[in-house]
């Protein structure tokens, strides 16, 4: 059925804000440290679309405290202060006209309404007014020396001296040259060490000559980028190490598949005991190897991690850490994959609401290891691929941001 053209043209309309909105955020992802390997969008989101685009309340304090620092930091220039104070009445009248005219169309059921151009244009406003809005609350305790405002999303409040703001200001006579935040260029180089035919002492050897030299702070704690470098050759290492024990624990595993749920489980606890056991192990040798101690590394870990942005480095990190060296089976199509992707996690939660739900109170966090150990078991047992050779494709084809997958699994 073909749409109207006064309908195609709204389509057109905000296709065309929508695309330009979309190259805008692919180019701030490009420069914030965001998930590497994100599932697909949730389409129930589109349910409930309005409540789900609304600020959250930390996000409200980038519209109410960044006007009430702005205009704080021109007080001293008269004709900014000017300019400030005729904005600020040009714009409420404004907003209140168009609001105005807008509600009339509305009540009159006027037949040149543009209803999506109204929806973007009343969104548009509600911003301007929160705003506007923020720049009409005083604090009673405030006078000429101080502002104070309360921060949405927590119990606290900020309260700038005015005084030392303003010394700390200077309005220049000229601009200065702004750019658009690029990648950076001076990314941290972490070349992969191929682990395909090297024994475990010549990639120490070859991790030791990639990191370098150990930087430490004042603290004598780890660099951040020497610990960068030292998470991913220690996790590289002990992916090494522990290759074969992986693949004889999915052998163990296997011998219960479907047979004896208990004995199964009991085999995954071992098989998770045994690769702590291993990782901590290649941990060891490698510090021992670069001459510090687990202490050093682990105290940086938690003063590091406490960052958002190196939090999700080290996140992105670890996932492509995971990924295993086997190359994708040509028979494990896309198509072929996501089927199989499907039908082992259906078993998977079957069989856990069947044998296992009433065990998992004791310890939750066993449950998603436990089903994606059931899942990969699955596609092993009925198919033969092997947990490396399923995860090689998962990799590949970006299973899990697959509308389909992502769907199916809610």
């Amino acid at each position: 059925m073909e749409r109207k053209p006064a309908v195609k043209k709204q389509y057109e309309k905000l296709t065309e804000r929508l695309q330009a909105s979309l190259k805008t955020v692919n180019q701030l992802c490009e420069t914030t440290p965001t998930p590497a390997y994100a599932a697909a969008p949730d389409q129930g989101i589109l349910k409930n679309l309005l409540s789900e685009c609304e600020d959250s309340d930390f996000w409200q304090n980038f519209k109410k405290a960044a006007p009430i620092m702005f205009c704080m930091s021109i007080e001293e220039d008269q004709n900014l202060k000017a300019m400030r104070d005729m904005s600020f009445i040009e714009e409420l009248l404004k907003t209140k006209s168009i609001l105005q005219l807008l509600n009339q169309k509305l009540e009159e059921g006027a037949a040149d309404v543009d209803i999506i151009e109204y929806a973007i244009a009343t969104k548009m406003l509600e911003h301007k007014l929160a705003v506007l809005n923020s720049l009409n609350i005083s604090v009673e305790s405030d006078g000429e020396d101080k502002v104070s405002f309360n921060l949405f999303g927590t119990h606290k409040s900020i309260c700038i001296d005015k005084k030392k703001m303003r010394e700390a200001i200077t309005i220049q006579d000229t601009p200065v040259v702004e750019r658009q935040s690029q990648p950076d260029d001076n990314k941290l180089d972490l070349p992969d060490i191929l682990t395909d035919t090297i024994t475990e002492e010549e990639f120490l050897e070859k991790a030791m000559e990639t990191i370098g030299a150990i930087k430490k702070t004042d603290k004598k704690t780890l660099q951040k980028d020497t610990f960068i470098k030292v998470f991913k050759y220690t996790g590289d290492f002990a992916k090494l190490k522990n290759k074969e024990l992986k693949r004889q624990a999915q052998e163990k595993r296997c011998e219960y598949f479907g047979k004896d749920p208990q004995e199964y489980l009991n085999s995954l606890k071992t098989n998770i005991g045994e690769e702590g056991k291993a990782y901590e192990s290649s941990s060891t040798v490698m510090f021992d190897k670069l001459c510090i101690t687990s202490t050093c590394f682990e105290k940086t870990q938690q003063e590091l991690m406490a960052d958002p942005y190196i939090s999700m480095e080290l996140f992105n990190l670890g996932i492509s850490m995971e990924q295993p060296s086997a190359k994708c089976p040509e028979t494990l199509t896309s198509d072929k994959t996501v089927q199989l992707v499907k039908e082992s996690n259906d078993y998977a939660f079957d069989l856990f609401k069947k044998e296992y739900i009433s065990q998992m109170s004791a310890d939750p966090m066993m449950m998603p290891v436990l089903i994606s150990a059931i899942a990969h078991d699955w596609v092993k047992v009925n198919h033969g691929f092997t947990e490396d050779d399923f995860k090689a494709a998962l990799f590949h084809h970006k299973i899990y941001e697959n509308p389909s997958v992502s769907e199916h699994m809610q």
